[in-house]
Formats: C-alpha cells, structure tokens, sequence
C-alpha cells in the first residue's frame, strides 16, 4: 500500500502539467514486436555456458514473438470491453526489418544488410504465422501496429565490434543474436550517433523504415518511439515528410551529443507541439512486470492511472513486449497475462466509463 501511495503521489510531477482532456482514456503502448532478441532456449544455455551473464538481461526472456505469444494475448483482450464496445488494445510498436546475418558475414562484417521481419519469421519454429497474426490482431483492434523504427539496432557500432573480432559479439552473432555480451544498450539506441554526419543516414533509414512499415500493414503509421527513447530532433522532418504526426515518449527525450551513454535530456508535456509539428504522447503508467517480479505492478498501475484521470490525462501504459513472451519462457508469459487481466478487470470495475484506445487516435480526442 505505501508503494503504490508513493506511486500515486510521484505521478503527480508528470500528470500536472499539459493538456488536460475530457474524457478517461487508457492506453497500452508496447515496443519491440518484430525484433530479434534471444533467438532460442539452446542459444540461451550456450550463451550462459560461454560466461554471458543474462540474468539482469531484456535477452533472458525477450525474444521474436510466436504465434501463441500472441494468440495468448488476443485472448486475453478480447475477454473486455469498455461501455463503447472497444476492447482494450496494444499499440505494437514494431520493428519492421532485422538483420540479414548470411549476408553481413560474407561481406567480412564490413557492409550491413537487413531483411524485413516477414523473412525473419521463416527462420523460427513457432513463428510463421506471426504476420498473418498481426494483421488480424488489427482487424480485431487488439493489436495496433505503429512505427518503431526499422531496425531496433545502432548497425554502424555493432558492425565495427564484430569486425573488430569481439569474441561476445561473434559468439551472439552466430547464433543470430546481436548482443554484446556488455550490456543490453551497447548496440540498441538506433538513432544514437557518433558524427553528426550519421544523422542524414539515420534520416534515410526512417523513410525507408516507414515505408516497409506502409507496405506490410497498408495504412501510414501516425506514430513513432524512438528505440531507447533515443533520437536528435534532426531527424524529425523525415518523420513529418512520411505521415508520423505523434511522437510516443517518456518526460525526457534522450536526445545524442556523440558520446554512448551520454544524452541531452529535454523535457516534453503531454499534448506538447513542437516546431516540426509532431504532438508528444507522454507514458505515465508503467507495467513491466518481467523486470521485477515481486512487485505490485496492478497496484502501482491502478494508482498513477488514478492519477492520470485526476488530472485529466489519459493514462497511458508502458508494457514492453518481453511482458508477453513465452518463447523462451512459458512461465514469463502466463504470470504476466494473469496480471494484465487483472489490471484490466479492476480498471473496469473503477472507471466504467474509461475508454481503451491505441495510440494514432490520441490527437482526435478532447
């Protein structure tokens, strides 16, 4: 209870600023869908036989969605409703291209090649209908794809380690893997950079990147979260020149100086509009349950969407794929869906007339 009072009460720094809606509105917005991570429980124990150390790692239970991570959780979002029929639905932020390993280590790790996710998929056991599942997870409006960049990978430092010989790295690499074996975020922060001059590059890739993403699913996506939260406003104008009108983001854009690790952060509002014309969405409920189990994440979220409704935000969850994935670890799965059912059938129960949203609809609502 004094948890989840200090939750409520820490809530109040974020929820007080910015523009305030008439309506209570939820929203879950969840990363990474179509990005490689653990590529299998066999990659996983040659990993910690060779020394990796994964314990506090996204790459222990992380891993490309299968068909039943997903048939598990339409399942679960389908069993609500809100008083307007809506069912509560995820906001997929997706990947929608990985790396093409075959052809990066013929090239001596010397260019980079990618494939799109649908290819990707073809290589796993469980996972060739995960497409066709993403497509009808929209139609059923539980699963709402939206931009996330086009790879979840910073590819010109991952790139210079492996060609540097890095024993970890090839190690990860050859089992299709792009860890580091030094840290979760060595190579994730896509648009991080080194030169100013990787930013015009950056500015390609998310063009290219959001038109595979138009190509897969049919529609534009309206929103963008930068992998890391990570990105140089720089970048925006390719963001705006290919139909993103809303950035997802947390109270601080990670913004790069040219350093890993070391980010100007600059403060966004909820409703915020900033000169390149994109509104900011801004996360104010976290339930991200994998990374600490022992929590009361339904407790905790309950008490900052309370916040967010006295305020008059909509509350918007943070709850990041590795949440919902049984690939590697079925029990990972099953606990947390029994908790986000919990969470759902409690935020009903409180607020009957709470309405369930995905993301590229917050800007048409008052």
């Amino acid at each position: 209870m004094l948890s989840n009072l200090k939750s409520y009460i820490t809530a109040t720094k974020t929820n007080y600023n910015g523009k305030r809606l008439k309506g209570k509105y939820l929203i879950i917005e969840s990363d990474d869908w179509g990005a490689i991570r653990m590529p299998s429980i066999d990659s996983l124990k040659e990993f910690e036989k060779s020394g990796l150390d994964l314990n506090k790692s996204v790459y222990k239970y992380d891993a490309l969605e299968s068909e039943s991570d997903l048939e598990y959780l339409f399942e679960v979002l389908l069993k609500f409703n809100d008083y307007r029929g809506n069912h509560p639905c995820i906001t997929a932020n997706t990947i929608v291209a990985n790396p093409d390993f075959e052809k990066i280590e013929s090239s001596g790790f010397k260019d980079y090649f990618f494939e799109p996710y649908t290819k990707t998929i073809e290589r796993y056991p469980e996972h060739k209908q995960v497409y066709n599942l993403h497509l009808k997870g929209n139609e059923l409006g539980v699963f709402i794809p939206q931009f996330h960049g086009r790879e979840h990978l910073n590819y010109k430092r991952w790139l210079k380690v492996l060609q540097g010989g890095n024993e970890k790295a090839l190690l990860c690499f050859k089992h299709g893997a792009t860890y580091s074996g030094e840290g979760d975020y060595s190579f994730m922060e896509a648009y991080d950079w080194d030169t100013l001059a990787d930013i015009e590059e950056q500015k390609l890739v998310i063009a290219n990147g959001l038109n595979i993403f138009e190509q897969l699913f049919g529609f534009k996506s309206k929103s963008f979260i930068a992998p890391c939260y990570n990105w140089d406003t720089l970048i925006e104008p390719s963001l705006v020149a290919n139909g993103v009108e809303i950035i997802q983001g947390l109270g601080n854009q990670y913004a790069p100086t040219g350093k890993f690790d070391r980010y100007q952060k600059i403060p966004h509002k909820f409703g915020e509009v900033n000169n390149n014309g994109l509104f900011f969405n801004r996360r104010n409920v976290f339930f991200e349950p994998t990374h600490l189990p022992s929590k009361d994440w339904v407790g905790a979220s309950l008490a900052k969407i309370d916040n967010s409704f006295l305020f008059n935000k909509p509350a918007v969850l943070s709850s990041h794929r590795i949440n919902y994935i049984g690939f590697i670890d079925k029990n990972n799965r099953s606990n947390n869906l029994k908790m986000l059912e919990e969470l759902l059938k409690k935020v009903l129960k409180k607020w009957p007339d709470v309405q369930f949203i995905s993301t590229d609809k917050i800007k048409d609502v008052q």
